[in-house]
């Protein structure tokens, strides 16, 4: 069980702890994509989108979210969790649900409408039931693709 965990507004620091516990968790190191991540989250979007927790002074999880309005024609404004990680050391202790519950303290208290987000249950069996955990419920809409023969899924 961690110490004390405590969330904070992410900054360009924390790129090394985010590639470490993505490369842990898939196997891949994706040091370029992350450095995008964090130069948009840093240059475009408000400090309250994307977090990370810390214990002990280690970043052992991360979320980058953001919000945008009249999205999908929806009135008002939906924020979205983009992505969410924990250090395989700390899963299933609560970090996952301290930053979902940071993050949705700061969207309602800036009058955001909804939270949205898209989950793979396939790759991911528990994050619908975590999710559901969380107060989330499926939604109404329904997801539509269309590859186009790039590499991306």
């Amino acid at each position: 069980m961690p110490n004390e965990v405590t969330t904070r507004t992410l900054n360009s620091d924390d790129l090394v702890a985010i590639v470490d516990i993505d490369e842990r968790t898939g196997g891949v190191n994706r040091k370029a994509f992350w450095e995008g991540k964090v130069l948009i989250q840093e240059g475009s979007r408000p400090p309250w989108t994307s977090r990370v927790a810390e214990s002990d002074g280690q970043v052992i999880g991360f979320l980058f979210c953001h919000y945008e309005e009249l999205e999908f024609g929806l009135p008002g404004t939906t924020a979205w969790v983009d992505i969410i990680g924990v250090h395989p050391g700390y899963r299933r202790l609560g970090v996952a649900a301290t930053l979902i519950e940071d993050f949705t303290f700061s969207a309602e208290d800036l009058g955001i409408d909804r939270i949205f987000t898209l989950v793979s249950e396939a790759d991911h069996p528990d994050v619908g039931k975590f999710f559901n955990n969380q107060g989330f419920t499926e939604g109404r809409m329904k997801h539509f693709r269309k590859d186009l023969g790039g590499s991306g899924d």
